[in-house]
């Protein structure tokens, strides 16, 4: 095929070597070229630079290679043309001379090579390369040192604003000038952006964003930045865009973001660098990979540019009528589409910067590294370090520069402290994942959190120290003050009163002059005020006239100036209008013969006209002297004014301007009558006024005589009233002292206490002044780091943070605490008002999520944290959401608009993309508003927007890129925590009275607290704002004084109700024995969730149950009664409740840590014991004492010996007692012994100790008395027998286990408790589903239906087996049904895990308030173990485990408790009926236990269940009808069909029909037939079921292997087994002990380890070396068999050796890589990790069980056997473990025999001969490498037909040599050896039917594929093998051959 293909193609193989040469010859040219216009010393440096180059890029291609931890150190031809490329940038203007360009050749080999360099070493070989190329090709001495000290820096952007064109390349020599320049962009990068960013230029960040802006400056520049989340990737590259002048492109992420709107997105960008020609960014990082198409997308964009298939056939279209223009302009004609599409992918590819951001956590980025090449390939590579001390201390000093610390010498000393924190809580994570298996992550952005959050911390503590120190330090003064002026007070006021009698009587005689002058006053005032009221009653005359003259004429002025307003009106016009009349109007005639009479001129047209025509008409008329018309002239004007016709509107309808003119006549008519009615009153009023004056004139003469008399009067009095006022002051003064030294008594008095209390505080709060820079910085540190910590870390942490600042003479305080820096009392106590635990762990976690600055990530699995925010917020208006809901993003909008607070409830590992915006609180100012934006749209930002989130899962990983985003804040409950809740939950229940007691005065003692401190506040607010002197406010003193006797009785009361608070929590603490038991037991209940993910159990739901057991309890008025009730009942009632829901096997899990647990928190056992039973001794590889020459006592059983007295004090004297008398204890009803009960070695023992044991208080560490040897068991405590059971007799750990629980807790704690389903529905209810936990081969439903029957709910049921589409129909058969009451039953929940989230919804939705559930309505569910299944109904919903029972007498008791009693005891065949259903039922029990003893029971595991017993015993039922027992037919369908049917391989089948004639046969119904030796298993004869169920009751517990036909060494197995499942199982969910570092890095484990193995292994296997005899052929021409067997034999061990060495070589070429890391490379390192053999080998090899270490030896052994039958010919005899394809050396061995006697060779068989000799292949193998090898075989003839075989291996059964036929195995020894056996074939063979045919099997296994035969792959063939007993006995056994071992 290939060579056909060859002859199509020419094939052209390249030498590297010409390929460099050419290379270099073209990048000479064009570096030549380009330096043409450079001085001469860069020319000459032309060569130089590009042979540089290429010797660099050769060196570190070869040197550096690409590994698992640095898979992106590839490098290709690419780079070496980006490093010429950087130096083409060289300006001529700047680069002058050989050392510039010699720097510039340097940075851009830095640039390309050492920026993707991820350690120190790598970087220090690099730096030597380039020192070595300095001196090599520049002459220029450097050493690799200088590049590291003294970075060189490249960069064009130190002239801000210039243009592309105007970019200088030049070396930034001036540190501090590029930081300056940064910071100018940085600035106007904020000024120009909506998000603002803060970024410091420490050395690192300067160099980073020079690297990227040299980047994505260069033509097609791209650049992969890798890096932790937070080591400023992102920040960076938006700056250097900046910087650039590029716009910076990112994907906004919003729900529901796709592939389609990723290619949206792109479209986006290729238009804007495409179409629009602008240079942009690209910013894409690994959390914005939704989906890894993304990625395959910018794989092709970064190699081709082009993104197949992203515009559609319009938008192509568009793209090309848009390019068209400018493709034109470059030469390319109109009509080439394809050349148009080419030249916009091309502007695409100028145009748009890619800038990729990578976190190296995880395997993520080595697998996208493998899988998109482009990558690494087109990228040029920036590896973020972890910031180095120098950088975190640069960033510390940077930010503290102007912040006031005291000092510059605290400031350095702060910045240290910062760096410690930092690294210090780095190593604790680590140990917090070792230990708990908890993530944490620090990074850069966590650095600079702790940094801000100090600062903003130490400004608003200094001013509230500051503040209250200053409030009580004014309240202090003001007493000092007041006690001082108190004796001054004292001296003013015997001053005073001497000067107060002296101006008493002056004051007198100025009151006796005053009273005369007053007297004569007082007469002239009499007069005068006379004459006043005869004035003013004329005055009112006066004015009385004068208005009603006045009244008159306002009557007919208005109607006059409304006719002079309306003349004005008219102008000449209107005039002339009138004038040109020849013969006028009517009306217009009549209007101007009244002005004509009003003018004395005739009343005629003429006489009108002549009017009409004088210029001053309108003048005249205005100025008419109104006041004196005749009478004579009104007299005429009557007829014209009564005229009806003669009105003003009438007239207007024939002339406008004659309705002005009659107005005005009639307003002139109107004016002169009322003028002759005035003109009479006003004669009268001139009159009255003239008298008015005269009278007026005389008054005023008398008035100012009378002032001179008051002005003296007045000036008296003034004297008078200053000496009153004098005397006035006096009294005032004397009282004001009296009252001031009244009030300073009080104030004295009533503050004394204060006064010290005061003192003290100012003295106090002056000490946390002075601590405040040391105190809120390690608070700050707890704020910002250490929530994610559990409360020992968090200790450690603190701890650690005090000494080190102790260290560096940072002030802190000697008791500090987060609590006493951080909250406040009164807050707290609101806190715990609102439902958060009082413990201390939760007060801190409080502070935590108030007092810091990013948003706060609970982890709640208990919820307490989540109730705890509900209760706080409510009165807020909480928003509750869920990122599942589907309208979450609406609510939170509405939130963050109003500023309501929202909480998050069960949040996973991954936060929506959506919420960065928020998590980062990316706010900005836009028009006046704040705003945010949220997904594509701005929305305004109310500042009292807060924002929580809970996850219930209790172990998260976050990985670093969330926990730079927020708060994460452990909030587990703690024990004590836990404790106090329970003590409060059992006192309420047994002491009502005390608890509502004690809760009244913790109400009122908190209240009275907050009461004393408001009034403390008040005073000191009093004090502090008082002005002047304190003394003068008596409202002051006197609220002062009130606030003290309120404040006294507070105080008493306080002191009492604290004293009463004593005697209540005396009397509670009574009780706490039971609260301690229950946080316990809870802790032991929330473990199990990491046994099993169904085990979940909410603390509600657990109180819950601990409560109601309480109140169910037996009353007892005896108090220690009582307190022994409740232990035994709450702790059998959680037991009972949380074991129904586990599986068999973890309920004694469950019951022993129970009991663990319990002792431990008792003192019953320690640590160190714990730890030992679990994980033994940590000192494997100490020396040990010699072994004494004991012959029983092995190696390992010293070791272990010296280990528990080494690291036990309880075992002390062992290794002594170990050899000197018998050493044994009883463990319940096993007895252990250390060392054989008998041997002739052993001392006389000493007396026994006195009877009473050893106290257990000290956990059992007390010390063995010297003389006391032996009697270990009296002198050992229960759980130090169990840690000697697991030294010496492991395989008996767990039946050791079931006797220890049942001796410390009780029986009820080993045995399952009942899951009756009448008892599980009393838990029910209409709102609590119940959930039957499945295991393989379980179906409740029977069981269930069979309830609904008792129930009468057989009609009203509504089952549905959940999967693919059956969602939505079980969701509305839950609707229907909760509204009528019905039952449903969702099957296989498992199945459906995506509707899992929706079935949540619908649980929760059914407590809702608006929610109408029917009370008879039920919701059942069944689920295999799944992660998938929603824990909140888990955890309040009631469980049961579904399983097949464990045991026989559990079987047997499911059993008899499904069958009827009617069915079992109504039958024509009584007893016989019974007896059938008695062993049919013990048959089922027997084949489903057979299991557990794994391949012995069966090859493979069948799935029997209970619907196959029940077809059984229907099956019976039928055939027995008739009256007879139709056995054959019985056997068959039960053997054959019921379960035979299940039945596939044949081994099995006949076991299954051995198994069923013990239990069902004629034999049987015999009177005395036992189904066992034993004699404890058979069937009863009795009527009644109940006698049966008492039968099956009394049956053992710990089923006997005999019952089952088999041998002891099967119960080893299977227990050890059992000991080590169940000790792993508690390991596993223990806290991990902390390991010490060093040692071995995984690469190199796996290096050494290919290297070993490659040493062991052959080359290859050569049959050209073969001895010369193995292909020689028969007169035939035929080769023998065999050797033909040994061909093929050896193909496949070549084919194997050539697998496993290529692939060793690989992982080791990988491993330095010289090869790339391939997925399958990656499964054979993971293998040789976890010490398997790799699959890769697996496949090409034959099959077996060993893990890698013995696979490997059994490889060689195998080799070692091939190699030496090829080479020295065929062995005597035939290792028949050592074949690839045993089967095919059997079938060799018959085909000879068949030649050489011409026989068919179907009719050949195998007679199997057992020889008494034993050939071990492995010791055959070390004698080969003596060649002693003949010594072992010397005894072996080879046969004359057939073969000689051994290596195989005998189980549970063993070879006596002195019969020569198998026997019973000796217990303890598992897999003896069979001897050397001759395999002889024979025609037409007859079995003995006394031989036992035993298969052969290749692995222990035994399962395999099956094949045709009906055999499995993994049978070889069958062995007959002699016996004394029946083949039944060994069937049952199972007892069988193998070909190797497992280990």
């Amino acid at each position: 095929m290939l060579g056909g293909f060859l002859l199509h193609v020419s094939c052209l193989f390249i030498c590297i070597l010409i390929v460099t040469n050419f290379i270099i010859i073209f990048l000479q040219a064009i570096t030549v070229g380009f330096f043409a216009e450079f001085p001469q010393p860069v020319k000459d440096a032309a060569e130089a630079i590009v042979n540089a180059s290429v010797e660099i890029y050769g060196r570190m291609s070869t040197d550096l290679l690409p590994t698992p931890a640095k898979s992106h150190y590839i490098f290709n031809l690419r780079d070496l043309s980006k490093c010429i490329q950087g130096v083409l940038q060289a300006d001529p203007g700047v680069i002058r001379e050989h050392d510039h360009i010699f720097r510039l050749f340097c940075h851009e080999c830095q640039r390309v090579f050492h920026d993707r360099l991820i350690d120190k070493t790598d970087k220090k070989y690099f730096y030597g390369i380039l020192s070595e190329m300095s001196s090599k090709y520049f002459s220029k001495d450097v050493s690799a040192d200088k590049f590291e000290e003294s970075p060189i820096l490249f960069g064009d952007f130190l002239k801000i604003g210039a243009s592309p064109t105007d970019r200088v390349y030049e070396e930034l020599v001036n540190t501090n000038k590029v930081i300056s320049v940064l910071e100018e962009y940085l600035d106007d990068f904020n000024l120009n952006s909506s998000k603002e960013m803060k970024l410091v230029f420490f050395l690192d960040a300067v160099q980073h964003v020079s690297r990227i802006a040299r980047m994505v400056r260069q033509p097609r520049g791209n650049a992969l930045l890798v890096g932790v989340g937070g080591t400023g990737k992102q920040s960076l590259t938006r700056l250097a865009s900046h910087m650039c002048g590029y716009k910076c492109f990112q994907i906004e992420l919003t729900r529901g973001y796709n592939y389609e709107a990723f290619h949206d997105d792109l479209k986006k960008l290729y238009d804007m660098a495409g179409v629009k020609g602008e240079n942009t960014v690209f910013l894409f990082t690994d959390t914005q990979i939704v989906i890894e198409e993304f990625l395959e997308d910018i794989n092709n964009m970064l190699n081709s540019g082009e993104v197949p298939n992203l515009f559609a056939a319009d938008e192509y279209e568009q793209i090309l009528q848009m390019t068209r223009p400018k493709a034109k302009d470059a030469g390319i004609s109109e009509q080439d589409r394809d050349g148009i599409f080419s030249y916009f992918i091309n502007l695409v590819q100028n145009k748009l910067h890619i800038v990729l951001c990578m976190s190296p956590v995880g395997d993520a980025f080595r697998s996208r590294c493998r899988m998109f090449p482009s990558l690494v390939n087109c990228c040029t590579i920036d590896w973020f370090t972890e910031w180095p001390q120098e950088a975190l201390l640069s960033v510390a000093e940077t930010f503290f520069e102007n912040v006031d610390l005291g000092d510059d010498a605290m400031k350095n000393k702060v910045s240290e402290m910062c760096v410690e924190i930092h690294t210090s809580v780095s190593s604790m994570a680590e140990v917090f994942y070792n230990e708990l298996r908890r993530r944490y992550y620090t990074t850069p952005t966590s650095y600079l959190e702790l940094i801000n959050l100090y600062l903003s911390m130490l400004q608003t503590k200094k001013k509230q120290l500051t503040a209250a120190r200053d409030r009580i330090a004014t309240g202090l003064k003001k007493i000092l003050e007041t006690n001082e002026l108190v004796a001054n007070m004292q001296i003013e006021l015997k001053e005073l009163e001497p000067e107060l009698q002296k101006k008493s009587v002056e004051t007198q005689e100025l009151m006796e002059r005053l009273e005369v002058d007053q007297a004569k006053a007082n007469e002239v005032r009499v007069v005068v005020k006379s004459e006043e009221a005869i004035a003013k009653t004329k005055a009112d005359e006066t004015e009385a006239i004068a208005n009603d003259a006045q009244k008159d004429l306002d009557e007919a002025l208005p109607a006059l100036e409304s006719a002079n307003k309306a003349l004005n009106a008219l102008d000449k016009k209107d005039i002339s209008e009138i004038r040109v009349f020849t013969k006028p109007p009517d009306l217009v005639n009549t209007v101007m013969e009244s002005i004509c009479i009003l003018f004395n001129s005739p009343p005629n047209w003429p006489s009108a006209k002549q009017l009409l025509g004088d210029s001053s008409l309108m003048k005249k008329m205005i100025e008419y002297d109104k006041d004196n018309i005749p009478d004579s002239t009104l007299k005429r004007l009557k007829k014209y004014v009564d005229d009806p016709q003669f009105e003003p509107d009438i007239v207007e309808k024939t002339s406008k301007a004659c309705k002005s003119m009659c107005m005005w006549v009639r307003a002139m008519d109107k004016y002169s009558k009322v003028f002759r009615t005035v003109e009479p009153k006003r004669e009268r009023l001139k009159v009255a006024r003239g008298e008015l004056n005269k009278m007026m004139s005389e008054l005023k003469e008398k008035q100012a005589a009378l002032g001179e008399v008051e002005a003296k009067i007045a000036q008296l009095q003034a004297s008078y009233e200053k000496s009153v006022a004098e005397k006035e002051e006096l009294t005032k003064n004397i009282r004001q002292t009296q009252a001031r030294l009244q009030r300073a008594s009080k104030l004295t008095t009533g503050l004394a206490d204060e006064q010290i209390r005061w003192s003290e505080s100012v003295k106090k709060l002056d000490e946390e002044v002075n601590n405040v820079v040391g105190n809120v910085f390690v608070a700050a540190a707890c704020v910002a780091y250490y929530g994610a910590f559990t409360s020992l870390y968090r200790e450690k942490l603190m701890l650690k943070w005090i000494e080190r600042c102790k260290e560096l003479e940072i002030p802190v305080s000697d008791d500090l605490s987060l609590i006493s820096v951080l909250a406040d009392p009164y807050e707290i106590r609101q806190w715990n008002s609102n439902g958060l635990p009082r413990d201390s762990v939760s007060t801190e976690n409080a502070i935590l999520v108030t007092r810091g600055r990013r948003w706060p990530l609970m982890i709640d699995p208990q919820e307490q944290a989540n109730r705890w925010i509900r209760n706080t917020e409510n009165k807020n208006g909480l928003k509750v959401i869920k990122l599942t809901d589907p309208n979450y993003l609406r609510t939170l909008e509405n939130a963050i608009r109003i500023g309501t607070p929202v909480l998050v409830e069960e949040v996973e590992e991954h936060l929506d993309p959506s919420l960065e915006p928020i998590l980062l609180k990316q706010t900005f100012i836009q028009g006046g508003r704040l705003l945010i934006r949220l997904g594509d749209s701005d929305i305004d930002y109310d500042k009292n927007f807060r924002f929580y989130m809970t996850t219930k899962m209790a172990n998260p990983h976050y990985l670093p890129e969330i926990c730079i985003k927020v708060t994460i804040i452990n909030f587990t409950v703690t024990k004590s925590g836990l404790e106090d809740q329970l003590l409060s939950d059992v006192v309420r229940l047994e002491r009502p009275d005390l608890e509502k007691q004690r809760n009244e005065l913790i109400v009122n003692i908190n209240s009275a607290k907050n009461e004393l401190k408001k009034i403390e506040d008040t005073i000191l607010k009093l004090l502090f704002e008082s002005e002047g002197n304190i003394l003068d406010d008596e409202k002051l003193i006197e609220t002062l004084a009130a606030s003290k006797r309120t404040s006294a009785q507070i105080s008493k009361r306080l002191a009492e109700a604290e004293q009463t608070e004593i005697q209540i929590s005396t009397a509670r603490e009574k009780y706490r024995t039971v609260a301690t038991r229950g946080s316990v037991m809870y802790f032991v209940v929330a473990m199990m969730a990491d046994v099993d993910p169904m085990y979940q159990f909410s603390l509600k739901y657990f109180s819950n149950l601990f409560n109601l057991c309480i109140e169910n309890s037996e009353p007892s008025s005896d108090l220690q009664v009582r307190l022994d009730t409740l232990l035994r009942n709450t702790t059998s009632s959680i037991y009972t409740n949380v074991a129904r829901g586990l599986f068999e096997q973890h309920k004694i899990v469950f019951s022993f840590m129970l009991c663990i647990d319990i002792m431990r928190q008792a003192g019953l056992i320690t640590d160190t014991e714990w730890n030992f039973f679990l994980r033994g001794s940590a000192g494997i590889d100490k020396e040990y004492p010699e072994k004494p020459d004991v012959p029983w006592l092995s190696l390992s059983q010293w070791k272990t010996c010296c280990q528990m007295e080494e690291v036990l004090p309880s075992f002390k004297g062992l290794c002594t007692d170990i050899i000197t008398t018998p050493v044994h204890c009883t463990v319940g009803r096993l007895e252990v012994h250390a060392n054989p009960p008998d041997w002739d070695g052993y001392t006389e023992l000493n007396p026994p100790p006195p009877p009473s044991p050893p106290p257990e208080s000290d956990g059992g560490e007390q010390e063995a008395l010297p003389t006391l040897i032996g009697h270990w068991d009296k002198r050992l405590t229960s759980f130090q027998k169990l840690i000697m059971t697991k030294s010496f007799k492991e395989e008996k750990v767990v039946f050791a286990i079931v006797d220890f629980v049942a001796e410390n807790l009780g029986k009820s704690f080993v045995e399952s408790p009942s899951i009756d389903l009448s008892i599980l529905f009393g838990d029910m209810s209409s709102t609590t589903p119940l959930v039957f936990i499945l295991s393989q081969g379980s179906d409740p439903m029977s069981n269930f239906l069979r309830f609904a029957k008792e129930k009468g709910y057989m009609e009203r049921i509504h089952a549905i087996s959940l999967g693919q589409g059956q969602g939505p129909i079980a969701e509305k058969m839950i609707n229907s049904a909760k509204s009528n009451g019905d039952w449903v039953f969702l099957q296989n929940c498992h199945l459906a895990a995506s509707w899992m989230l929706s079935m949540e919804n619908i649980i929760k939705n059914f407590t809702s308030p608006d929610a109408y559930v029917n009370d008879d309505f039920r919701l059942f569910l069944s689920s295999m173990p799944t992660s998938s299944f929603p824990v909140s109904v888990l955890q309040n919903a009631v469980k049961v485990t579904n399983e097949p029972p464990k045991g026989l007498r559990a079987n047997m008791k499911r059993a008899f408790t499904e069958i009827q009693p009617s069915f079992f005891e109504e039958n024509e065949q009584g007893i016989t009926w019974r007896k059938l259903i008695f062993g049919l039922c013990f048959f089922h029990a027997i084949i489903l236990e057979r299991k557990k003893f794994g391949p012995l029971g069966w090859n493979i595991k069948y799935e029997f269940t209970d619907s196959d017993r029940g077809c059984a015993l229907d099956n019976l039922k039928m055939f027995l009808e008739d009256g007879d027992i139709p056995w054959d037919a019985l056997t068959f369908i039960t053997g054959e069909i019921t379960y035979g049917g299940r039945v596939t391989d044949a081994w099995d089948q006949r076991c299954l029909r051995t198994v069923l004639k013990r239990f069902f046969s004629p034999k049987t119904l015999e009177g005395q037939y036992k189904y066992s030796m034993s004699g404890n298993y058979y069937s009863p004869e009795a009527d009644s079921i109940k006698v049966y169920r008492d039968f099956i009751d009394a049956l053992p517990y710990d089923d006997d292997p005999e019952v089952f036909g088999m041998h002891e060494n099967a119960n080893i197995a299977f227990q050890t087994q059992e000991t080590f499942t169940l000790v792993t199982t508690v390991l596993d969910v223990q806290p991990r002990m902390a390991s010490s570092g060093g040692g071995k890095t995984n690469d190199e484990i796996v290096y050494d380890l290919a290297e070993n193995i490659l040493q062991r292994i052959m080359d290859t296997l050569d049959l050209d070396k073969a001895e010369p005899s193995l292909f020689a052929t028969n007169e035939s021409g035929q080769i023998s068999s065999l050797s033909t067997v040994l061909s093929q034999e050896v193909d496949r061990f070549n084919n194997l050796i050539r697998v496993i060495k290529s692939s060793l070589k690989s992982i080791q070429k990988a491993i330095k890589g010289l090869v790339v890391m391939s997925e399958e490379l990656e499964r054979v390192y993971t293998s040789f990790l976890n010490n398997q053999v790799p699959g890769l080998w697996a496949t090409a090899a034959y099959p077996s069980l060993k893990p890698l270490s013995s696979w490997v030896k059994d490889l060689v052994l195998r080799l070692n056997f091939i190699e030496r039958w090829i080479l020295i010919g065929s062995p005597k005899s035939y290792w028949m473990s050592g074949f690839f394809f045993p089967q095919g050396f059997l079938t060799g061995a018959l085909q000879n025999h068949a030649r050489n006697y011409n026989l068919p060779i179907d009719e050949l068989s195998f007679k199997f001969t057992i020889l008494p000799h034993y050939l071990d292949q492995e010791a055959f193998y070390a004698a080969c490498q003596k060649g002693e090898e003949e010594k072992l075989v010397e005894n072996l003839e080879s046969p004359e037909d057939g073969v000689l075989i051994h290596g195989l291996f005998m189980e549970a059964m063993k070879w006596d040599d002195d019969s020569m036929q198998i026997i019973d195995s000796v217990p303890g020894e598992m897999n003896p050896c069979l001897p050397v056996t001759h395999m002889e074939p024979r025609r037409n063979h007859t079995i003995d039917p006394s031989d036992y045919t035993a298969p052969l099997y290749k692995t222990g296994a035994r399962a395999g594929v099956l094949s045709t035969t009906g055999h499995s792959t993994n049978f070889v063939v069958a062995f007959q093998l002699p016996s004394s007993k029946p083949q039944d006995y060994w069937i049952s056994m199972g007892s069988a051959l193998l070909c190797q071992l497992s280990e």
